[in-house]
């Protein structure tokens, strides 16, 4: 795994970039924030919103680990098309458990689909680019 860090950083950063489109208001924000019932104000707070967005960027390097060893150890394979096949099951994994997390807390389909294209998404790209590097 130590020799795949540049490529679990580099897709973990990614990730979190495309999040930071994908739940901006040129996107989804005002949709999912509707949806979710979660305010669109920030806590101002520097200290909060940095702590939000180092935990935020260590789940996603978790998971572009965790990826990389899927990739490496459990499904072993070559090329980037087996790193976007295996990025996309994880997506498809992640959507899964959103979509029990929405149907449990009777959310609404439009946050499920929100969600979860993010999780299919970001999983392929992080798939991708853990192949790739």
């Amino acid at each position: 795994m130590t020799s795949h860090l540049l490529g679990i950083v580099i897709a973990a950063v990614v990730a979190f970039m495309l999040g930071a489109i994908w739940y901006s208001p040129m996107m989804f924000a005002h949709v999912w924030a509707r949806e979710s019932g979660t305010p669109t104000e920030h806590n101002n707070d520097p200290k909060v919103q940095a702590r939000f967005m180092i935990i935020l960027l260590a789940l996603l390097l978790l998971a572009a680990a965790a990826l990389d060893c899927v990739l490496d150890d459990w499904a072993p394979g070559q090329g980037l098309t087996h790193g976007v096949s295996v990025g996309f099951i994880g997506g498809v994994l992640a959507a899964t458990v959103v979509g029990m997390d929405t149907l449990f807390e009777r959310k609404s389909i439009k946050l499920f689909l929100i969600n979860a294209g993010y999780y299919l998404i970001s999983f392929t790209v992080m798939g991708f680019l853990v192949a790739l590097l």
